[in-house]
């Protein structure tokens, strides 16, 4: 190793290596089918559309398209995006409480520098986001989980955790959840539960950061209010932070991200951003204003919503038809991915070079979990491989777990 390595800032040295990032790597092997990544179906690009935005926005706003932009975003896009929230959402903001940023990890990134001192309490979903845990290790966070059931997070194990912490006078900052079609479980929390959150957030002051890359992606079933919209009409507490991407709508190459928040909170964040990269491209922010004025963003999704809805179901179908009894998983109304239990001492962690030999690949579900724990459970994606691929891919895993199960 050279000698300046060793001089690494502790951030540096808190970040470890994504578990997803290193298991794509292996998933280069010839044949092999991977519900790994959490990738958007390339097929469902929407190529054309692009080609002739940027040929207009090149025409007309060429010299706006190609310079700096303001940090917190292109008025162009926030006035789009205000629109598409009062539409989809019903939430009415202003420019005030948007920044654009380079993607919803950029965002992750801001609210991670804002909130984290190093060894800070902060609570998560037991699983939840790897990407977000990775982040928010990098500023030394020190993680409460707390577990889950089929429709989202615990709220009277919620409750305990914050009594508790306040019992010690510990400087908790802010609860991060995932709450709709949830990565990795696809689980989606209940209104319920969401009015639940809002009133702990106020007894106990505490941040809810409130990921929505999935929200859009309904497949079945009636959609909860974002927790932001419920904060507003009932409390007020300003005290949810929601993030934003088009990755999963629209095209995850541009990079397009959105905090919506607190004017206060937001011009904090915007002081972050301008020394990380100044702006976002002003390009790709009036690309993806074009997709929302010109009513893209509606037929569009309900077409990525009927593609990935059959993907689903075709992956249910496979697993009922390949795995074997004991083995159980989640039915998500939307999003891309479902969750997979392995029964109670089986290591999915240690199955993997088995199902990399059966020439199919997933993650690990332990990599979710901030405690370690979950190692009988994997993530699966249902929105990048084909429909042929999701059959032949089930039953080459079913075979690892089958001869898993004869081993033991």
């Amino acid at each position: 190793m050279i000698d300046i390595v060793k001089n690494v800032a502790t951030a540096s040295r808190r970040t470890k290596a994504s578990v997803i990032r290193e298991l794509l790597k292996v998933t280069n092997k010839p044949g092999l089918i991977s519900f790994a990544g959490g990738l958007p179906d390339p097929e469902l690009f929407p190529y054309d559309f692009i080609v002739d935005a940027v040929k207009e926005i090149m025409a007309k706003k060429g010299r706006v398209a190609l310079q700096y932009g303001p940090t917190d975003g292109l008025p162009e896009f926030k006035e789009e995006f205000i629109k598409f929230l009062a539409k989809h959402e019903g939430v009415q903001a202003k420019p005030e409480n948007l920044i654009v940023t380079t993607a919803s990890q950029q965002a992750l990134d801001l609210v991670g520098r804002l909130f984290i001192d190093a060894a800070d309490p902060v609570l998560v979903e037991l699983p939840t986001y790897m990407a977000g845990l990775q982040v928010f290790r990098s500023y030394g966070a020190d993680f409460i989980g707390i577990k889950m059931d089929d429709d989202g997070l615990r709220t009277e194990d919620l409750e305990e955790r914050l009594k508790w912490l306040r019992s010690q006078d510990e400087h908790y900052k802010f609860l991060y959840l995932v709450p709709d079609f949830q990565n990795p479980s696809g689980v989606t929390l209940s209104e319920a539960k969401r009015r639940r959150i809002i009133e702990l957030s106020a007894e106990y002051a505490v941040a809810v950061i409130e990921d929505s890359p999935y929200r859009q992606i309904r497949f079945e079933g009636t959609a909860p209010k974002m927790l932001y919209r419920m904060d507003r009409e009932t409390l007020k507490t300003d005290n949810i932070i929601s993030l934003f991407t088009v990755s999963k709508t629209f095209a995850p190459g541009l990079r397009i991200g959105v905090i919506l928040a607190h004017e206060q909170i937001v011009r904090k964040l915007e002081i972050l951003k301008q020394s990380l990269d100044l702006c976002t491209s002003s390009l790709n922010q009036l690309i993806a204003a074009e997709f929302f004025r010109t009513g893209r963003f509606e037929t569009h999704v309900a077409k990525v919503k009927k593609v990935y809805k059959a993907k689903k179901d075709a992956m249910l179908a496979a697993l009922q038809r390949h795995m074997p009894e004991g083995v159980t998983w989640t039915k998500p109304e939307g999003g891309l991915f479902l969750w997979v239990r392995l029964p109670e001492g089986m290591s999915a962690d240690d199955m993997f070079q088995d199902a990399i030999k059966e020439n199919v690949a997933y993650v690990i579900g332990s990599a979710f979990h901030c405690d370690g724990s979950g190692k009988n459970t994997m993530r699966l994606n249902f929105s990048y491989a084909t429909l042929e691929q999701i059959e032949e891919g089930v039953r080459r895993l079913g075979n690892a777990v089958k001869k898993r199960l004869v081993a033991a």
